[in-house]
């Protein structure tokens, strides 16, 4: 347990990112009593012309600020730390009301006092948040040079040459993607299908077990066809770029159910000049237990051109552990079905760092994968939620997880380059240890726009099912809106009305009446 202690809330969620960054799953509390003595108590004590961080070890509180030892005028970027009989210790001075300014001053100072205390350097230096690589591509619209985006990262936030490298190629990547878009006539569409056959250990979306659900799928499918039909509807007049069908777990439900709604969204979103502007269309078909020819027919016939078998590991002890209920050998076996079904676009996701693996078992993973030879491959970081089994069990399995992480990603780069893949998009998750990253790679040609669309925010995704969120894009205004539906398949349907006013109040500003 780590106690953070501070006079002040403002820059607290910046403050917790990076505490986890270096110990990730452990819990944060700002109550002194909560325990009687803590791994870690990190105490920041703001004034108008200074802070002073402090960091101990000791299991018990620092010492208070006002009675410190006078210390030497610290300017922020001399990258001095100062040592106190407690720990460490360390002086801004700079006015917390400059947002603009102190908000990664501060950040840069908690993640050298955490860097020296743990003698670690994070990969991606003191950044936080899920779009890195939204600075590079910003900076090379605006006619930076590779070699200067670089930079940027190494000498604003200490971010490695490695991932400054990675973060600005896959801002290049992004940029080529869109160059041919208007972006304020564009839209894609998301569909979510909240079942799945289990709930793995890590796992924190909206998800429900379809064997316990199987008799609710039906109502499911025939409310979410009502809303596809009023979004086709309201969003008839735009482009729509590509539709994407995510989860939970898609081919979890029927062939029966799945050809209903394929052929819901084919008649209203596809019939037509309607389907015109139609890059691609995803489904995530997800676990390798729940795909059967006849799913994978289905999708074909409806024009599906990308899907997503992901066996997470090719390691069946760690599959145990995490809780799905596929082997090694039925996702080679999907893979091939998809083959033969004539599926030439195939992703393959994969998650580093879980319970139990090291760089043997991705070295393993990865050779299973190359004899698949995918068109993509996307790899996760794990990344440990509050929503998750993992999160509670953190005890049992604390000690096994996020070993070897960064070299993981790294083992992930080199196999890709050798199936000619290339970094296309790149985002992030709270609470991944190291601060790491997720990266989409790809064969030229077979990227997900989707994929960059929504994580870049750079047009509206309207989206429809439990749990689903649509997310508005305002560019002149630099704002994103999002409306929410109900998370509960149950609410869901019961509240259908809701469903359709929550998205004609927040669509009033995008369509016409």
């Amino acid at each position: 347990m780590i106690l953070l202690l501070q006079n002040r809330q403002e820059y607290n969620n910046d403050l917790r990112a990076m505490i986890m960054a270096f110990y990730p799953g452990v819990k944060i509390v700002e109550d002194a009593a909560a325990a009687k003595s803590f791994l870690l108590t990190f105490r920041i004590w703001y004034k108008e012309d200074s802070t002073i961080l402090t960091v101990c070890e000791h299991g018990d509180n620092c010492d208070d600020p006002d009675n410190l030892s006078p210390v030497d005028t610290l300017p922020y970027y001399d990258g001095k730390l100062l040592i106190s009989g407690c720990g460490l210790r360390a002086k801004i001075v700079w006015d917390y009301r400059d947002k603009a300014v102190f908000r990664n001053v501060l950040k840069m100072a908690a993640y050298r006092l955490l860097g020296q205390l743990t003698d670690r350097k994070l990969p991606w230096g003191d950044m936080t948040g899920v779009r890195p690589s939204k600075i590079a591509t910003k900076l090379l619209s605006e006619g930076k040079a590779f070699s200067e985006v670089k930079d940027y990262y190494k000498q604003v936030y200490d971010v490695s040459d490695k991932k400054a490298t990675l973060a600005t190629v896959v801002a290049e990547k992004e940029l080529a993607l869109v160059e041919t878009i208007d972006f304020e006539t564009s839209y894609c569409l998301y569909v979510g299908i909240p079942f799945c056959p289990s709930r793995c250990l890590y796992c924190s979306f909206t998800s429900y077990p379809i064997a316990q659900y199987a008799d609710k799928a039906q109502a499911y499918v025939d409310t979410l066809c009502k809303e596809l039909a009023y979004i086709a509807k309201q969003y008839g007049n735009r482009k729509l770029l590509a539709i994407y069908i995510g989860g939970g777990t898609p081919s979890s439900i029927s062939h029966v159910l799945l050809d209903v709604l394929l052929t819901k969204i084919k008649d209203e979103f596809l019939s037509g000049e309607r389907g015109a502007y139609l890059r691609e269309f995803t489904v995530e078909a997800g676990r390798p237990d729940s795909i059967t020819r006849e799913k994978l027919m289905v999708m074909k016939k409806h024009g599906v051109t990308r899907i997503s078998i992901n066996p997470q590991t090719m390691n069946d002890a760690t599959l145990q552990t995490i809780g799905r209920a596929h082997t090694v050998g039925q996702a080679k076996d999907a893979f091939a079905l998809a083959r033969a079904c004539g599926f030439d676009n195939i992703n393959m996701d994969l998650i580093a760092g879980l319970p139990g693996e090291n760089l043997d078992s991705m070295r393993h993973t990865l050779d299973e994968i190359k004899k698949l030879s995918p068109e993509s491959l996307t790899v996760h970081s794990l990344a440990i939620k509050r929503a998750a089994n993992l999160k509670q069990q953190m005890d049992t399995f604390g000690s096994t997880i996020n070993h070897d992480m960064n070299d993981m990603l790294d083992m992930v780069a080199d196999v890709a380059a050798e199936l000619s893949m290339e970094p296309y998009y790149m985002y992030r998750q709270k609470n991944i240890g190291g601060n790491l990253e997720n990266v989409g790679y790809a064969v030229k040609g077979s990227e997900c726009l989707y994929n960059v669309l929504i994580m870049e925010e750079l047009t509206d995704i309207i989206a429809a099912g439990a749990g689903a969120s649509t997310k508005l894009v305002f560019h002149q205004e630099n704002r994103v809106e999002r409306v929410e539906n109900c998370k509960s398949v149950d609410d869901y349907i019961a509240r259908f009305s809701e469903m359709i006013d929550r998205k004609k109040t927040g669509l009033k500003d995008k369509v016409e009446d």
